[in-house]
């Protein structure tokens, strides 16, 4: 243990008056249990002093430090021993506790400081109480309420599950909630609703024992029990039981063996659901009659032009109250139940009437569009199929012959080389309709950015406006574009506009690259600049129209 300490130890020495070395700087305890750790103070003053050892951080009744202080010499060394004692109590939870170690000169006042952290491990411990320990079952009141307490005595967090049971498995167990959890030194008190699983008219007093079971849900070894019985009492005792079971059995005979009479059979209910369907389609026939000895249910189809012959179907039943799934036929198909009385009764029969419509026409499967996102990809790089379409209820790509729902709409492939994929809709009477489209594949090295459309208008402009630039691409994952004379140097979308002020000539490049960053060749377009003319002065008009003064004469309008 000394070697695995100096080996964990921090330096003894410091740029510091007064030295603090820890022999390691984290110490696990086990509630309950002693922990040592060694700290060596060193006096680095050029004059001897008194050396006290204090802790900070910790509950003072968790540490003992047997010598506080010590005498020193100049530039000597003295290991101090603290011993740590954390008591077993839910009170002390566990965790990590960071404190430090302080070593003191009493007549200079230096200080050495060290950290460390003090781990207090977790324990674990339950214990359970219930009340009352006896319940009496009655049968009238065969419910028992109890209350089970259960303490959390360790020192962590617990979730419990709480549990039931009694050897003869005789009862049912109900708890108000059965999973709780406990912080320590927690109590918490369950309400648990007993009854026997049987409840007895004759019989004698019946003695059940159970027990309540709380258990961790982390650790199924840290559980507790408590045990607790019910008393099961029968309404009749068995003496009176005895005398009231032959008076029943004397009032039964009596009963049985009076005369019956035959009573006439009769149909309450017969009905189809629905009236109504297309062929093809299911109906449910129910019925419910007594009486009857044989009960048959036949079929007749009235066809146009001619009437079919009645059938036994679906034929015989067995029970007086029942139902049958059956499909009927276009355009009407008729059941009748036949119920036959017993003895010399007579046969009574009630009809019911199916519409049946011809099946309607399905139409053919529709592929609306199949296309792939991006139609070009490198090789290694996934492909998103897409598609749309109508009355289909399967789909089939190929290759690979991928079977998918008709509500999925898009699949993703990594193809290896150019590949032709085909999309086949699978409608009704396994109608098919398919489209293709076609993914092409290039190397990594090969850039397969598009650039579609780059301009600018107006082509010449005034210095001072804007020139309003446009461009598209196509199989690129950015863009950027840059100017001459730097008024724009920016990335921006694979497809847009963009307002820019000329202050002179100007030429801008555009360069997209792909997904693997590769640039496709760039496009360029030059805007034309001119300064803005000056607007000519107004040229002096004639003599005597509005607006110019004319010669004037003096004296002009005058009086004579």
């Amino acid at each position: 243990r000394k070697a695995s300490r100096a080996a964990m130890s921090s330096p003894i020495f410091e740029a510091h008056a007064i030295g603090v070395s820890l022999d390691v700087p984290d110490i696990e305890i086990e509630p309950g249990g002693v922990v040592q750790l060694l700290v060596t103070m060193a006096n680095r003053q050029d004059a001897p002093d008194r050396l006290s050892l204090e802790i900070e951080g910790v509950d003072v009744e968790w540490y003992a430090i047997p010598v506080p202080a010590v005498n020193m010499s100049a530039m000597s060394e003295s290991v101090g021993r603290v011993l740590f004692k954390v008591a077993r109590s839910s009170e002390n939870r566990a965790g990590s506790y960071p404190f430090l170690v302080r070593v003191q000169a009493m007549e200079t006042g230096e200080v050495g400081v060290a950290q460390a952290t003090l781990t207090v491990k977790p324990f674990k411990g339950l214990q359970a109480e219930i009340s009352p320990k006896r319940g009496v079952a009655t049968f009238f009141h065969p419910l028992n309420d109890f209350e089970v307490a259960v303490t959390n005595v360790g020192n962590g967090d617990e979730t419990l599950d709480l549990y039931a049971s009694d050897p003869d498995d005789g009862c049912a167990y109900e708890f108000d909630t059965d999973r709780i959890t406990l912080k320590a030194g927690q109590t918490e008190v369950v309400p648990l609703a007993l009854r026997p699983k049987t409840s007895s008219m004759l019989g004698s007093v019946r003695l059940f024992g159970f027990t309540v079971t709380a258990r961790s849900v982390d650790d199924s070894y840290v559980s507790a029990n408590v045990n607790g019985q019910v008393e099961k009492r029968a309404l009749i005792s068995p003496l009176l039981g005895i005398f009231l079971l032959l008076l029943l059995f004397a009032a039964a005979t009596v009963y049985w063996l009076r005369p019956q009479p035959v009573l006439p059979p009769a149909i309450n209910a017969f009905t189809a659901v629905p009236s109504s369907t297309v062929e093809g389609g299911d109906v449910t026939l129910s019925w419910d009659v007594q009486n009857a000895r044989q009960i048959i249910i036949r079929k007749h189809v009235r066809r146009s032009g001619a009437d079919g012959e009645d059938m036994n179907d679906p034929g015989e039943q067995r029970q007086d109250v029942g139902r049958v799934t059956v499909r009927p036929e276009p355009p009407i198909t008729i059941y009748t139940l036949v119920l036959r009385g017993k003895g010399n009764q007579k046969d009574i029969t009630r009809s019911i009437k199916v519409d049946v419509a011809p099946r309607p026409v399905e139409p053919p499967p529709v592929i609306k569009s199949f296309v792939a996102d991006p139609s070009v990809v490198h090789i290694g790089e996934s492909v998103q199929l897409g598609w749309s379409g109508e009355h289909y209820t399967s789909a089939i790509i190929d290759p690979g012959n991928l079977t998918l729902s008709a509500f999925q709409k898009s699949q993703s492939v990594t193809p290896d080389a150019d590949k032709v994929y085909t999309l086949r809709a699978v409608g009704a009477n396994n109608k098919t309709v398919e489209r293709r489209v076609t993914v092409h594949v290039v190397p990594r090295d090969q850039a397969i950015g598009v650039i579609d459309h780059f301009e600018v208008k107006p082509s010449t402009i005034y210095i001072g406006d804007k020139a309003h630039l446009r461009w598209r691409a196509h199989l690129a994952k950015s863009a950027h574009i840059a100017s001459d004379t730097g008024s724009v140097n920016s990335d921006v979308p694979t497809t847009g506009n963009l307002d820019i002020v000329i202050d002179g000539p100007t030429t801008f490049t555009l360069t997209v690259s792909d997904s693997v960053g590769l640039q496709s060749a760039p496009k360029q377009i030059t805007v034309k600049s001119e300064a803005r003319p000056i607007p000519a002065a107004p040229e002096p008009a004639p003599p005597g129209q509005p607006g110019t003064p004319g010669p004037t004469t003096p004296g002009a309008g005058a009086p004579q």
